[in-house]
């Protein structure tokens, strides 16, 4: 079972900045989403979700890290990615999934 907790407009884009001034730059990063494995076994969580609006359904497949990520029990597991903040203030919903055909939603109207 996943936990999940958007930071919209997190300091990610100053940090990755700080660590990456000699090497890869990773800018405009401004939604951090941790994902937290509440359950007794691994999660493993693809790389993507979906964000519900009076637009209907975006997938939004750009995190980083990506690829599967496997999630541990009891810890967390942070993503990235750039979001229009026009388009997060319309959002009502994000849902993520597992490999195991698992969905978690979270309402965005609630924070």
């Amino acid at each position: 079972m996943l936990e999940i907790s958007p930071i919209m407009n997190s300091a990610v884009e100053d940090i990755f900045g700080f660590k990456t001034c000699c090497g890869m730059r990773a800018f405009d990063q401004n939604l951090e989403i941790h994902v937290k494995n509440v359950g007794e076994t691994p999660v493993v969580v693809p790389s993507h979700f979906d964000l519900q609006g009076p637009w209907g359904s975006r997938r939004i497949n750009t995190l980083m890290p990506n690829g599967d990520q496997q999630v541990p029990p009891g810890e967390i597991k942070a993503f990235y990615c750039t979001m229009d903040d026009a388009i997060w203030g319309e959002a009502w919903e994000m849902v993520f999934y597992d490999n195991d055909k698992n969905s978690y939603p979270v309402d965005l109207r609630l924070r």
